[in-house]
C-alpha cells in the first residue's frame, strides 16, 4: 500500500458494533473464502424490489497530497455521475483543541478547500455538502464541551456554506462508543444550534452516524440527533472487517445480513426515508492472514488493489473470489488477504438496499474506486 494520508485512516478508526454475528460469517477457508450470508444475493433482492425507484446517490471526497488516489475525484465526478445527486467534499477537520481548521489547497493540494475547487464541485452536482471530522473522543469533547468553541464552529461552518452556495454541513464526529453521556449532550447541543444557524439561511444538516443494531450499542442516539433539527442522518454501514472474532479471515467489509440488520434498525429509528441515508463502501482493505484486527489497511482504493499480488481481472477467477453474502471480491496471497469491491458488486449492493427499501445512499468515497453502472 501507498503512503496513507491521515485522512485515508480516518474511516477505520471507530467501526466496533458490540454485538457480533453468529457461526454464518465464519465458513471454511477454501479460495472462496467465508460466506458472510448466502441467504441473501443480489438475484433475490431484486425479484422482491419490484418497480421501486433506484437510491439517490451520494459521495465523500477527502482532501489528500499529488500521487494519490484521492487526486482522481474530481476526474470521477466530472464525469456527470453525480449531477443529480450530492457531493460531500472534507474541507474542515477539528482540532485538538476543538477549533475548526479549513483545509485549504495549500495544505491538502488535493480536494482542500478554495473557492474554484467549490465552484467545481457545485458545477457538477444537484447538492453540497461540506464535511467536517473529528475522529476522536477527546478532539470531539473539546469542541462539544465548550459553549465558546461550540459557537464559533457554527459560526464558521455557515459563513462557508453562505460564501460557497453549498446546500449544508456534513457532520463527521466519530469514536461514538467512547463517549460519555456528557459528551453525547454537548453533541446534541452542538447540532442543535448548527441546525437552527443553518436553516435561518435556508441550508441544511447531515449527520453521520454509527451502525448499530440495537438500542444501547453507543451512546449516540439516533432518535435524539433526529430531534436537534438534523435534515439526513448518515449510517456509516460499513466496516465489518474489525469485528472478525477469532483466527480466522478477516471477514468482509459490509457482509448483507449484517447491512440488513443495521438497516433495519435505522429504519425503526428514523421512519422518514428522506431523513435516513445508508453508506455504502467502495473500498478495499489489506490485511493479515490469519486476522489481526489491529494490523488492517483500511479504505485501500481499487487502484492500488489492482496492483497488489494474485489480483486478477479474468472473469472466471473473479467470479471464483466473488462472496456470495457480500458481493466483494477476496483471495489470499502470501500471507495475506485481500478485499475489494468492483462495479459489478457496487451495482449489486445498491439492489441490496434497494431490496430494504433504501432511497439514499452515500459512497465513501470518490477517488481511486469503482462506480455503479448506471
Amino acid at each position: 500500500m501507498p503512503s496513507t494520508s491521515p485522512q485515508r485512516r480516518r474511516r477505520a478508526l471507530s467501526r466496533p458494533v458490540r454485538i457480533v454475528l453468529g457461526a454464518a460469517l465464519a465458513a471454511s477457508a477454501v479460495a472462496c473464502l467465508p460466506v458472510a450470508d448466502a441467504t441473501t444475493p443480489a438475484s433475490r433482492s431484486t425479484h422482491q424490489q419490484g418497480k421501486a425507484a433506484a437510491p439517490a446517490l451520494q459521495a465523500w471526497i477527502y482532501p489528500g497530497s499529488p500521487g494519490e488516489p484521492t487526486c482522481d475525484a474530481v476526474r470521477e465526478y466530472r464525469d456527470g455521475r453525480l449531477k443529480n445527486g450530492v457531493l460531500k467534499p472534507e474541507y474542515w477537520d477539528v482540532k485538538s483543541n476543538g477549533t475548526l481548521a479549513l483545509q485549504t489547497t495549500d495544505l491538502v493540494p488535493c480536494n482542500g478547500y478554495s473557492a474554484a475547487n467549490a465552484s467545481d464541485v457545485k458545477a457538477h452536482s444537484a447538492e453540497q455538502y461540506t464535511t467536517v471530522s473529528a475522529m476522536d473522543r477527546a478532539t470531539v469533547a473539546a469542541l462539544v464541551n465548550s459553549p465558546a468553541r461550540r459557537a464559533a464552529a457554527v459560526e464558521q461552518l455557515t459563513a462557508l456554506v453562505k460564501r460557497t452556495g453549498f446546500t449544508g454541513v456534513d457532520i463527521d464526529f466519530e469514536d461514538f462508543w467512547s463517549w460519555s453521556a456528557a459528551e453525547e449532550k454537548g453533541y446534541e447541543t452542538f447540532l442543535a444550534q448548527l441546525a437552527r444557524s443553518l436553516h435561518a439561511d435556508g441550508r441544511k444538516l447531515q449527520v453521520d452516524g454509527p451502525a448499530e443494531l440495537q438500542d444501547g450499542d453507543s451512546p449516540f442516539s439516533f432518535a435524539k440527533v433526529i430531534k436537534t433539527g438534523v435534515d439526513q442522518l448518515v449510517i456509516m454501514d460499513y466496516g465489518r472487517q474489525f469485528n472478525t472474532d477469532g483466527a480466522e479471515h478477516c471477514w468482509a467489509i459490509a457482509p448483507d445480513k449484517w447491512v440488513r440488520d443495521v438497516v433495519r434498525y435505522a429504519q425503526s429509528q428514523v421512519p422518514d426515508k428522506d431523513k435516513l441515508v445508508i453508506g455504502l463502501p467502495s473500498y478495499g482493505y489489506i490485511a493479515p492472514d490469519p486476522c489481526d484486527t489491529n494490523k488492517v489497511q483500511d479504505t485501500v482504493p481499487l487502484s492500488t488493489i489492482s496492483k497488489q499480488p494474485g489480483y486478477s481481472t479474468d472473469p472466471a477467477v473473479v467470479r471464483s473470489r466473488r462472496e456470495p453474502g457480500s458481493h466483494e471480491v477476496r483471495w489470499t496471497r502470501g500471507g495475506r488477504i485481500y478485499d475489494y469491491t468492483d462495479r459489478a458488486g457496487m451495482d449489486a449492493k445498491l439492489s441490496f438496499f434497494k431490496g430494504l427499501g433504501v432511497t439514499h445512499v452515500s459512497v465513501w468515497a470518490l477517488g481511486g474506486n469503482p462506480w455503479f453502472s448506471r
